[in-house]
């Protein structure tokens, strides 16, 4: 079976000739640079220079020699940096530090420091001031979508991948905020400045919307998939209350679903980490199609059985593969492959199912544990299941 219709299988709720497996296609499924080095090394590959696709977190872009070595189904397509924002890393002090788009600054310390970490933000007051003087990204600007047509239609075209999407500017409503104003100004703002809120989460919704229908211009009619991101959890539980979530996020989300269904057939993946369990029955309310990354070591996701049972029918799980708080980086290879055999055995049945890490591989985890569950997915995904 071709990986795209591997992938389409599972993603109709129907059993495939395997899982499908994601490694690298978004930036919620990749793999650490370090990690990136070792697993390279692992796999008897050579040493190649590791090109840095996401610097808050330190991604290394995975290249196709690993992705054909470890089978993956997938292939991710996003957007071009704006002509008008360069990226530069400075020094400051201890710190390596850099200005992103929105205007935050963002450190991470030059000895020992995985991530870069915001640690100034650009709109100091909630006020509608500050929201009419903020500098905001442009969705409109035609360098983000430059060239992304070609490249769509040439992957799918001339492979046989399933083409993972995700728009500039066009999701985390809710952790946006967090980035541009602080994180807890922002959440104090959700109950003490209503009129601002709204103002706020509005602006960034129209940005997402007004990001996708360009972006879906150029790639709509080729992509499987499209990505959302925001984070509802914490590890035992919501980061804020369900009303709150369906008075300001959950229609906003909603809006940005129904534009990309509008103008493709892509599945809407969402990325939501934490104890979100309580909110499963509002994604399926609006529509996603694709939950990930299933933090089973979060309050309520433990058990992946019981969550295919009663939430599989209108939901593919993504990810899942492996405890990433526990066992990925601690455990015995042998220890982490059974760990991988179990979330196929509770997921995998009559598909619904995508093989792939438990957000990204920190730097931590051993290759031989990312091998031992990878190798899981290839001698136990296959269908049927036992």
């Amino acid at each position: 079976m071709r990986p795209r219709d591997r992938v389409l299988a599972a993603l109709s709720h129907e059993e495939p000739d395997r899982v499908p497996i994601d490694l690298g296609s978004c930036q919620v499924t990749s793999i650490a640079s370090a990690a990136y080095v070792n697993l390279r090394a692992a796999l008897g590959l050579p040493r190649t220079d590791v090109e840095i696709t996401d610097p808050v977190q330190q991604l290394a872009l995975v290249e196709e020699d690993v992705l054909q070595a470890l089978e993956v189904d997938t292939r991710g397509i996003g957007p071009n940096p704006p002509a008008s924002y360069r990226f530069e890393v400075f020094e400051e002090g201890e710190y390596l530090a850099y200005y992103d788009e929105w205007g935050a600054k963002l450190r991470k310390p030059k000895e020992g420091g995985h991530y870069f970490d915001w640690a100034e933000f650009p709109i100091k007051e909630s006020s509608l001031e500050a929201l009419e003087t903020y500098r905001w990204p442009d969705p409109d600007d035609p360098s983000r979508y430059a060239g992304l047509r070609e490249k769509a239609r040439s992957l799918y075209e001339n492979t046989d991948y399933a083409l993972v999407g995700t728009a500039p500017l066009g999701s985390d409503i809710l952790a946006m905020p967090q980035r541009t104003r602080g994180y807890a100004e922002s959440m104090m703002d959700l109950i003490a400045e209503p009129e601002f809120t709204e103002a706020f989460l509005e602006r960034l919704t129209q940005i997402a919307l007004r990001a996708w229908s360009h972006f879906l211009d150029e790639v709509g009619e080729y992509i499987q998939v499209a990505t959302l991101y925001e984070d509802l959890g914490t590890q035992t539980g919501p980061l804020i209350s369900p009303a709150i979530y369906r008075r300001l996020v959950k229609p906003r989300e909603a809006r940005i679903v129904e534009l990309i269904k509008s103008k493709s057939n892509a599945k809407v993946f969402l990325h939501c980490c934490g104890a979100i369990r309580e909110f499963i029955p509002d994604f399926i309310d609006i529509g996603i199609d694709i939950l990930n990354p299933i933090q089973v070591a979060a309050a309520g996701l433990g058990d992946t059985a019981q969550l295919k049972k009663d939430f599989g029918r209108h939901l593919t799980f993504w990810g899942a593969a492996c405890d990433s708080q526990r066992v990925f980086a601690f455990a015995t290879p042998e220890q982490a492959e059974a760990e991988a055999r179990r979330r196929i055995r509770d997921l995998a049945p009559g598909g619904g199912f995508v093989f792939a890490p438990i957000h990204n591989i920190q730097d931590d985890v051993p290759a031989a544990n990312i091998l031992a569950v990878f190798r899981a997915a290839h001698e136990y995904g296959y269908y049927p299941i036992h």
